[in-house]
């Protein structure tokens, strides 16, 4: 049976949509005078990590003591926190306690992989999640980059209710063009799930190449990771002292109707005469009569005078 106009006119439209998100989701291509950097601040010798059994990358997950009037934070992120977690650079402010789940080398699904597999002895009042600078180089497209954060996120609010996300790290050694690509993508994704997205590389400019190590990857001790740390740890007070936003519609008691006109009842009939006073009362008996003034007449005699 020949198909009709309609049917050709539905591929067209299909096509024109597959274009456009094809021209969509390319990796943005570097320009030609684009020259990958290397930083020049310092940063820590790495120290020996466990070996994760879930995603056989190094990790580490560090617990603070409980204490009283203190809210409970946790990091979840890669390489970036290993400074925090081994206690080199430490979360500046008080009122907050920082627990950190670090895990080197891992993206976007190793994360999602983690998280479902760790085991957390404290219930942390909220968990920062930073965005997987990783996924640079683990996804092809910023769309396959931005569907495994979507998964990561998920697999979080399994566990914990409350989240709020940090964008990811900038880098030396990508140009401006692919982070920005990858940095939407990702808070396209936050936006989608209602999570806070915080973005920072207003902070980290590409002129100051002390706030990097020397590999131009992760952020040096002495500049880049202390602002870091500044940055998260106003991104959780302010998650924390944020109030939950109330509903569109409010629930109001219900009052009575009460009618603005009250309507007038009006009986039509024959109008009943008054009660006589009471000094007018008068006791009848059989044959006589009493009046108020105790006199008394016979029935009789009243009959023949009318």
């Amino acid at each position: 049976m020949p198909r009709g106009k309609s049917h050709r006119r539905s591929e067209a439209a299909c096509r024109r949509v597959e274009a456009t998100w094809a021209q969509r989701v390319r990796m943005p291509e570097p320009s030609s005078d684009f020259v990958p950097r290397c930083g020049t601040g310092w940063r820590h010798k790495v120290k020996e990590w466990p070996m994760s059994e879930v995603t056989l990358h190094r990790h580490k997950l560090v617990i603070p003591a409980g204490s009283t009037g203190e809210k409970f934070i946790l990091l979840i992120g890669a390489s970036h926190l290993r400074s925090i977690a081994d206690g080199i650079v430490p979360m500046p402010g008080n009122r907050i306690a920082f627990g950190v789940m670090s895990t080197p080398g891992a993206c976007a699904d190793d994360l999602h992989r983690e998280v479902l597999h760790a085991v957390v002895p404290r219930e942390p009042d909220a968990v920062c999640v930073m965005a997987p600078s990783n996924n640079l180089m683990a996804s092809k497209t910023p769309e396959q980059a931005g569907q495994a954060f979507e998964r990561y996120l998920l697999a979080v609010f399994s566990r914990w209710p409350k989240v709020f996300c940090t964008a990811m790290v900038p880098r030396l050694t990508e140009s401006e063009d692919k982070m920005r690509a990858f940095q939407q993508e990702f808070h396209r994704c936050s936006n989608r799930l209602g999570v806070t997205y915080h973005p920072i590389d207003d902070y980290f400019p590409r002129t100051h190449p002390h706030m990097w190590s020397r590999d131009g990857i992760h952020l040096s001790d002495e500049d880049g990771m202390p602002l870091l740390a500044e940055l998260m740890w106003i991104a959780a007070y302010q998650f924390l002292e944020t109030p939950e936003p109330k509903p569109l519609v409010q629930s109001q008691v219900s009052r009575p109707y009460k009618p603005r006109f009250v309507p007038r009842v009006v009986v039509k009939g024959v109008e009943r005469a008054p009660p006589p006073p009471p000094s007018e009362w008068t006791l009848v008996k059989f044959g006589r009569k009493r009046n108020h003034s105790g006199e008394s007449e016979s029935t009789s005699e009243k009959s023949g005078s009318s």
